[in-house]
Order: structure tokens, then C-alpha cells, then sequence
């Protein structure tokens, strides 16, 4: 079940919130430890990795792999599954970053599988 596998990020300190978001900004499924504004999230994201694609692509002829957004108080890392659906995990600063991306790397395929 999806939820399982999105389960093992919440389980990494510094994880709040973990989500399968469509490019058109719906909600596939998601966990949170606090309380996070879906709607709000969803059109940011697919926002910004609309760009981050095309600005890959334009740049290098490359696939983008992984955006990685830095604020004040939470950093938000963002990964592309598949067309149209890609992964949005936000963690504290003080989160392990190379734990959330090897767990993105090692947990990628099951993801797809269920999607």
C-alpha cells in the first residue's frame, strides 16, 4: 500500500510531511506530523517543478532527478515518478538530507508499482 512505503519517510527524524502530488496540484496521498495546507502545497510544487523540468531540460537535455528548496524553516525536496506525479517530502533543517534521498532512491520503484 502506498501509505506504507510513504510511512518510512515520517519515520526519519526531521520528516513533517511526505506527498504523491499530480502536476496539475491534486493530492494523490500523503502524512503529516503537522498540519500542512494541501491545497497551498500542491500548486507551489507543481508550480515550481513545472519550471525546474523545463529548466533542466533546456539546460543540460537532462531529466530532473531532484529539486531541493531551501526556506527558513523547512527545506522541501521533490522528485518526479512518473508523467505527471512526482514526490514532495518537507523536513526540519536539522532532517539527515542524504537519509531522505537514499530512502527516495531505494523506495522509487515500489512507489511506482502502486501508482
Amino acid at each position: 500500500m502506498l501509505k506504507d512505503i510513504l510511512h518510512k519517510f515520517i519515520l526519519i527524524e526531521g520528516v513533517t510531511s511526505v506527498h504523491v502530488i499530480r502536476d496539475d496540484g491534486e493530492v494523490v496521498e500523503g502524512l503529516e506530523t503537522v498540519d500542512v495546507d494541501n491545497n497551498q502545497l500542491a500548486a507551489v510544487i507543481s508550480f515550481v517543478m513545472a519550471e525546474s523540468k523545463a529548466m533542466a531540460l533546456k539546460l543540460c537535455n537532462d531529466p530532473l532527478t531532484l529539486v531541493y528548496l531551501e526556506f527558513r524553516d523547512y527545506l522541501l525536496l521533490s522528485s518526479p515518478l512518473k508523467d505527471q506525479l512526482f514526490i514532495v517530502v518537507i523536513v526540519k533543517p536539522s532532517a539527515n538530507i542524504a537519509l531522505v534521498t537514499a530512502e527516495l532512491r531505494k523506495n522509487r520503484e515500489a512507489i511506482l508499482q502502486m501508482l
